[in-house]
């Protein structure tokens, strides 16, 4: 068919045609169709109007689809292999291969994930060596504790049997009542054997010998009075090779409470008998046996009474400053010291530190406490101390009352109206010895030690400390002989060195250990493990997630058009683009 141009009509000259912009004819192109258009739709109203009764809508309109729309997707995504499911040019059985290992794909990929996540956060926390060279003199000298393996004062139990002869009504003799204060000894190992004689010899003192502080008979009165005296067992006494008072007030040696009674103690920081705190005090920048602490003692093996360990010498405690020594908390180091010798204690430190980044996570995933938590056990978080509390809450709970030892008002309890325990309450002190001296965080599901685990302590809140310094020792001993020289000596001027010790602790060597608890794993690590894995599986990428995230969106807005009036306006806008494509076409 051959168009006719008519040269009359200006529109159709091509000399006219060609002056005008291609802004105008473009203009009159789609005034032309639009008219064109105008006119088709009306003669095809009538066809519109039986489409929109039959439910088709309007002629050329496409209905959304979200399958349409998934495909278009799949097509143009940058993830791998998704395009070649829906590329036309394949066949059923290629597109299914496809499909099938984009499957396995899936899965493995979801496998690995889900096992790296276990691993995250089944240990979130790691320990490393952090620092092999930290200076000794940022570490505090340890808390030293010296007992004597008697526990009762001959001098002192004679002396307190006199006082009770005085004040017998039927006139007994100090013979008869320095028996009966032996049996005051057994409020240390909580042993009986006549229950029918500490009971009169208790009712007795109920009645006779009143604390005239608390109106009653008190156990830790009597057996302060009853214990060795650190001024008879200190002789001398040297830190960093300079003499100095072993018991002037505020000084080195303080009478403080420990699990084998009073005793004396060097560089305690924890409460006091006063409940004062005192802050550190000692720490050493040089190492060697001469610049630690020496110790002279004095063993007086005639003023023996009642002797926990059926020998004769000291039990010398080395335990964290700010803990109480309880040795069933692990924190203690014990070594006994035998008269007639010299022993050397070497101290090696290992300091814990921990990051704060690990205080976000639960007591129970880090399983340590940080010292300003739990303040209720001295101010300042210690397992030792929320061991001593923990057994304190267990005593009295069974017995009703609190050994005369433990740190109550003045330590971890917290709570001086307590009932100090007397020899009626060894019966039961007896029976739940072994389950104070056991101690366990958590039950542990052990074949055959079930019965074990029953008749222990159970303490779930004691966890280590997540910053703390543990102290190693060891030991070496020489006999002591008698030294002649006119210079220096420890034991200048004692001819029998046979019932005296002395006792050097130091640090070994100016280096020590610090290791540090951190998080195994943070976020930007995660996030880089876990991109990697995606990345290598299956392709994706933060391109990838946005490109999922814009077609989420965009079905949204899809839908909102369709459902809520927005299907005219996506129509006009189709129509219009259908317009302008065909514009375009003509000018072509």
């Amino acid at each position: 068919m051959v168009m006719m141009i008519d040269p009359r009509q200006p529109w159709q000259n091509p000399a006219n045609l060609r002056q005008v912009s291609g802004l105008d004819l473009s203009s009159r192109a789609v005034s032309s169709v639009t008219k064109s258009s105008s006119d088709s739709a009306k003669s095809h109203a009538g066809g519109r109007h039986q489409q929109r009764r039959a439910g088709g809508g309007h002629p050329g309109r496409k209905r959304y689809s979200f399958k349409r729309e998934l495909f278009q997707l799949w097509d143009t995504i940058t993830t791998h292999c998704y395009r070649q499911m829906v590329q036309k040019d394949r066949s059923i059985w290629e597109r299914l291969m496809w499909f099938f290992i984009l499957v396995i794909e899936a899965a493995v990929l979801a496998a690995i994930l889900n096992t790296a996540w276990i691993g995250f956060t089944s240990s979130p926390l790691i320990t490393t060596l952090h620092d092999t060279l930290y200076p000794a003199q940022n570490v505090p000298f340890p808390a030293i504790s010296l007992c004597n393996n008697n526990r009762i004062s001959r001098t002192a139990a004679v002396r307190y049997a006199d006082v009770l002869a005085r004040k017998d009504p039927d006139g007994r003799n100090v013979s008869y009542f320095l028996e009966q204060v032996r049996l005051l000894g057994k409020l240390y190992d909580f042993d009986y054997e006549n229950l029918h004689q500490m009971t009169q010899f208790q009712e007795f003192l109920d009645v006779h010998d009143i604390s005239n502080a608390s109106g009653i008979f008190s156990a830790f009165e009597v057996l302060t009075k009853l214990s060795p005296r650190c001024e008879d067992m200190l002789l001398r006494c040297f830190w960093k090779s300079i003499e100095l008072p072993c018991m002037t007030k505020n000084d080195m040696i303080e009478v403080r409470r420990t699990q084998y009674g009073f005793c004396c103690t060097f560089n305690f920081i924890g409460h006091t008998e006063d409940n004062e705190i005192h802050p550190p005090s000692y720490y050493l920048d040089v190492t060697g046996p001469e610049m630690g602490l020496v110790l002279l003692v004095n063993g007086s093996a005639n003023d023996y009474f009642y002797n926990l360990f059926n020998s004769i010498g000291f039990s010398l405690q080395v335990f964290n400053p700010t803990e109480v020594p309880d040795i069933t908390s692990g924190g203690v180091q014990e070594q006994f010291i035998h008269l007639g010798t010299e022993t050397f204690i070497r101290v090696d430190a290992i300091t814990i530190n921990s990051e704060p980044d690990v205080r976000r996570y639960s007591k129970e995933t880090r399983q340590c406490v940080f010292r300003n938590e739990l303040l209720k056990y001295g101010g300042r978080y210690g397992r030792s101390n929320c061991v001593a509390a923990c057994r304190i809450r267990s005593v009295v709970a069974l017995c009703e009352c609190v050994p005369f030892y433990m740190p109550t008002a003045a330590g971890v309890a917290g709570d001086r109206s307590l009932t100090v325990c007397n020899l009626q309450h060894i019966v039961c002190l007896n029976k739940y010895k072994i389950k104070w001296s056991t101690v366990i965080t958590n039950i542990v599901d052990i074949p055959g030690l079930e019965k074990e685990m029953e008749e222990s302590l159970y303490c779930p809140e004691c966890l280590p400390s997540c910053t703390n310094t543990k102290y190693h020792i060891s030991t070496s001993e020489l006999p002591l002989i008698p030294t002649r020289r006119t210079g220096f000596s420890f034991t200048r001027g004692i001819e029998d060195v046979s019932e005296i010790a002395v006792v050097r602790i130091f640090f070994g060597q100016p280096e020590t250990w610090m290791y540090k608890q951190d998080v195994a794993s943070y976020w930007f690590e995660i996030f880089s493990n876990f991109g990697g894995m995606c990345g290598i599986m299956a392709g994706l990428s933060l391109i990838s997630i946005s490109e999922n995230v814009y077609f989420v969106l965009r079905q949204f807005v899809l839908v909102a058009l369709a459902r809520f009036g927005g299907g005219r306006w996506w129509e006009n806008r189709r129509r219009a683009r259908h317009q302008r494509r065909l514009a375009l076409t003509m000018l072509e």
